[in-house]
C-alpha cells in the first residue's frame, strides 16, 4: 500500500453467536467459521474481500475470548497482534469502542472500515470503490462517519433501514442520514420500500478512531473508562459498565455527530438467516434448488438443503422448502414461514433444548 493511504486500516466484527442459522450454527460453532455454499468460511469470504482493499497487514478482528481459536485457523494470513478480544460478549456498542481504543493506541489518525464477518457482497470491484471513497471521505472529514448503504429491493423486517437526503458536504453520492429504523415490523417494512430515501444499513462503516472515541466518552463516560481500562491491563474484572448505548450507532446519533449514507450499486445479503442465505446463493449460483453437503434430489422445484452430517439426504419434489441437517437435529420448514416469523427458529432451538434437558436428566 501506498505511504498515501497509511493510516487506512479494516476490522471484521466476529464475536456473533449466529443463532438465527441453527442449527448449523451454534454458540460452539457459529456461522462466521462455517462455509454456508462456498469452500471458504464466511469470515475468510469477508477477509479476502477487504484484504484487496487495505492489504492482509492491515486487517484487524474483533472477537471474544471463546472463539480466538477459531478465528486463526479460519484466518491463516492474519497477523495475531491484530486480534482485538473482548473477554466476554458485551454487545456491539462495547466491541466497537475497544476497536478504537485499540487501533487508536497503534495509529491514532486511523481511519477503520468495518464490517460483519457475514455478508455476501458482489460484485467486489463495485465494493472495492465504494470503500475507496468511503475512505476519501472520512479523511477529508474526520468528524463524519459514512455507512454504505444499499437500496432496497424486497421488504426484509430483519434488516435495519435508514433514511437519507441531501449531499453530504456537497459530495455527489453521499446523503446526510437523518432517521434510523432498526428491524422494523413487516408493515412498516412495506412502506419503507417504496421510499426513494430509504437505505438499507449494510453495516459497513468507516469512521476515524479519534472521533469514534470521543463520541463515545461523551455519550457513555462509564463504557469509555472501563474499556480504556481493560485495554491498558485487559484485567477482565474492570471491563464492566452500565451505560452502554443500545446501537452501536447511537453515540453518533445521539451526540449530533454527522452520519453519511453512501449510496453503494453491489449487490449485499445479510447472512443472518436461512431466507437470506438462499437468496444469497440464488443471486451467485442461478438455480432455484441450493444444496449444500451429500445430497440426492429428484424433480424438485426449488429449496434450500443444507446438510452439515455425515449422512445423505435424499429428497424428491421440493418446492420452497428448507432442509436443514446437522449431527443431531434436523429442521424441515417452508422457507416463507422462517422470513415471515423470524422468532420461529428461536422458538424451536429453546423447545429443543428443553428437550435435551430432559433427556439428559431421565439417563
Amino acid at each position: 500500500m501506498t505511504t498515501e493511504h497509511s493510516h487506512r486500516h479494516a476490522v471484521i466484527l466476529a464475536g456473533g453467536r449466529g443463532t438465527r442459522l441453527w442449527p448449523i450454527s451454534t454458540a460452539k460453532q457459529p456461522k462466521q467459521f462455517q462455509a454456508l455454499g462456498d469452500s471458504r468460511s464466511l469470515i475468510a469470504q469477508t477477509f479476502d474481500r477487504l484484504a484487496s482493499v487495505v492489504g492482509d497487514e492491515r486487517i484487524f478482528v474483533s472477537t471474544t475470548a471463546g472463539y480466538v481459536d477459531d478465528v486463526i485457523a479460519a484466518l491463516p494470513r492474519l497477523s495475531r497482534e491484530n486480534l482485538i478480544v473482548e473477554p466476554r460478549p458485551e454487545g456491539k456498542p462495547a466491541a466497537f469502542l475497544l476497536i478504537a481504543n485499540r487501533i487508536y493506541s497503534k495509529d491514532p489518525l486511523a481511519v477503520v472500515f468495518s464490517a460483519a464477518a457475514d455478508s455476501s457482497v458482489s460484485p467486489l470491484s463495485v465494493f472495492q470503490e465504494s470503500c475507496a471513497g468511503a475512505f476519501q471521505f472520512v479523511e477529508s472529514y474526520p468528524f463524519w462517519t459514512t455507512i454504505l448503504g444499499v437500496r432496497p429491493t424486497r421488504a426484509d423486517s430483519s434488516l435495519g433501514y435508514i433514511r437519507a437526503r441531501g449531499a453530504a458536504m456537497g459530495v455527489k453520492g453521499i446523503y446526510v442520514a437523518r432517521d434510523f429504523e432498526e428491524k422494523p415490523t413487516r408493515e412498516s417494512t412495506e412502506s419503507l420500500v417504496a421510499k426513494p430515501d430509504y437505505f438499507w444499513n449494510s453495516s459497513h462503516y468507516c469512521f476515524s478512531v479519534s472521533t469514534l472515541l470521543e463520541a463515545y466518552k461523551q455519550a457513555a463516560p462509564e463504557l469509555f473508562a472501563a474499556v480504556d481500562s481493560y485495554n491498558r491491563t485487559e484485567l477482565e474484572a474492570e471491563y464492566e459498565s452500565k451505560d452502554a448505548p443500545g446501537h452501536e450507532l447511537l453515540p453518533l446519533i445521539n451526540g449530533g455527530w454527522p452520519i453519511g449514507v453512501m449510496a453503494c450499486d453491489f449487490r449485499w445479503y445479510d447472512i443472518g438467516t436461512w431466507p437470506s442465505l438462499y437468496r444469497a446463493l440464488q443471486d451467485s449460483q442461478g438455480t432455484k434448488l441450493i444444496t449444500s453437503g451429500a445430497h440426492i434430489d429428484l424433480e424438485s422445484d426449488g429449496g434450500l438443503v443444507v446438510n452439515d452430517s455425515s449422512m445423505t439426504v435424499v429428497t424428491a419434489g421440493l418446492n420452497d422448502l428448507a432442509v436443514i441437517v446437522s449431527n443431531s437435529v434436523v429442521l424441515v420448514a417452508p422457507i416463507r414461514k422462517l422470513e415471515d416469523q423470524p422468532d420461529t427458529i428461536a422458538y424451536l432451538q429453546s423447545k429443543y433444548a428443553g428437550l435435551a434437558d430432559q433427556r439428559e436428566k431421565t439417563k
